[in-house]
């Protein structure tokens, strides 16, 4: 016997394919994100962030003398340690894990739907 298939199976399946594969890829990317964070490449700081604080946003004219360069490398040290890379990767596994968390009630929803519509014929 052949499924009749309306615009409202269509619907609650679709729906449940799409947040489907937006949980699997939160699980990956928090997967990814938890690996990071234990075992982290050394960042890239931008080499104008730490040559001219101009862009920084610490003084308010632009000077192009280079100080010398151990202090920047002092400098690009200092702003991966603190906090550019560690703030960043948290927030990634946070966004990760927002990925995954959000969609899945959504496919339970969808897919608990979807059960009463399979024996049903119209």
């Amino acid at each position: 016997m052949a499924k009749d298939w309306n615009i409202k199976t269509l619907y609650y399946y679709l729906v449940c394919l799409v947040t489907l594969f937006l949980v699997i890829g939160g699980f990956i990317a928090t997967i990814n994100s938890a690996v990071s964070i234990m075992l982290p490449d050394k960042p890239n700081v931008p080499i104008v962030e730490v040559y001219y604080p101009y862009y920084r946003g610490e003084i308010d004219t632009v000077d192009f003398a280079p100080p010398p360069l151990s202090e920047l490398e002092t400098i690009r040290a200092e702003r991966e340690e603190m906090y550019y890379y560690s703030s960043w990767m948290k927030r990634r596994l946070l966004n990760a894990i927002a990925f995954m968390v959000i969609p899945a009630p959504f496919y339970l929803l969808h897919w608990k739907k979807v059960k009463p519509l399979q024996g049903r014929v119209d």
